[in-house]
């Protein structure tokens, strides 16, 4: 079977040449060639796809089965060249896909306010992954995304990374605790919400506010696991325990009469990191999306 990818592109626009004058000499003048050359040409295309290629008929010439088909197959492949040169020399900031990974409280906050961008130009298709640090700087090397925001700074030389903020992480418990909250015990008597980052958000934030836990995996009384990150503070909510979230996650929670966010003594924040792959240029509408998400984060920090 012939492979189609090796066919030689001038000997192709010769072909298709000729099949618009209908005539050798005309065929030639137009290319800047002489008559043998297109002959040639078309030679070694039919020698190429094992068929002749036109039937002679005086002066002038039909195309054969095998001709047409090779016309159909050169026309789609100017067309799909002249489509690839318009796309590379046209870098529109309003259309195409934006491919984004961040953790599930990061996507709660900047997905509703990326979308805007979307609104306003629909040429836009703006696609966000929930995942963790890990996952989501695995699909940028595997260009899956082309950015990702993380809360660690990687060792792989090929991404560059921005700090762009600090999110914070709070201590939520329900409104109407009656113990008081820089007092462990009396958050044990509540008992700890656990969530899939539960005990690492625990480790981060109750270790420095409450020295005389041990070890967190251990000390914790844990009364309810839920691993859907717009349910965690339900039970919160419902007096049910106490749990540890970033900011954003707490703010979008929609019951905020029924928590509290507890003010620590040694407040606690995690880095965020806009991360890019170092040689791979983005299209010009990852600038407004880059820009956004930096101003959105500097806010986070700030507020």
């Amino acid at each position: 079977m012939y492979a189609w990818a090796m066919l030689n592109s001038q000997w192709l626009k010769t072909f298709v040449k000729l099949t618009e004058t209908g005539h050798f000499t005309q065929t030639a003048n137009q290319l800047g060639m002489t008559q043998p050359g297109v002959s040639q040409h078309l030679k070694k295309l039919e020698q190429q796809i094992g068929a002749p290629l036109i039937t002679k008929i005086g002066k002038g010439f039909e195309l054969t089965r095998e001709g047409e088909l090779l016309l159909g197959f050169a026309l789609k492949a100017e067309r799909q060249e002249a489509d690839l040169r318009a796309a590379i020399q046209q870098d529109d900031p309003n259309i195409g896909e934006v491919r984004i990974a961040c953790s599930g409280s990061m996507a709660l906050y900047l997905y509703p306010k990326l979308l805007k961008q979307q609104s306003v130009h629909p040429g836009l298709l703006l696609k966000v992954e929930v995942a963790p640090n890990h996952r989501s700087l695995q699909l940028l090397q595997n260009n899956e995304v082309d950015l990702c925001i993380v809360t660690q700074q990687t060792v792989q030389s090929s991404l560059v990374q921005h700090h762009i903020g600090d999110e914070p992480l709070c201590l939520v418990v329900p409104a109407d605790f009656n113990g008081n909250p820089s007092v462990f015990a009396d958050l044990e008597s509540l008992g700890f919400i656990d969530h899939p980052d539960g005990l690492h958000y625990a480790e981060r934030l109750l270790t420095p506010n409450f020295p005389e836990i041990s070890a967190v995996s251990a000390d914790l009384r844990t009364t309810g696991y839920i691993n859907q990150l717009s349910q965690i503070l339900v039970p919160v909510a419902q007096g049910l325990g106490y749990t540890v979230l970033p900011e954003t996650a707490v703010r979008s929670f929609e019951a905020q009469a029924n928590i509290r966010i507890v003010e620590l003594k040694e407040p606690v924040s995690d880095p965020l990191y806009l991360t890019a792959k170092k040689h791979r240029t983005l299209a010009a509408r990852y600038d407004w999306f880059s820009k956004k998400i930096a101003e959105l984060c500097g806010q986070m920090s700030s507020s």
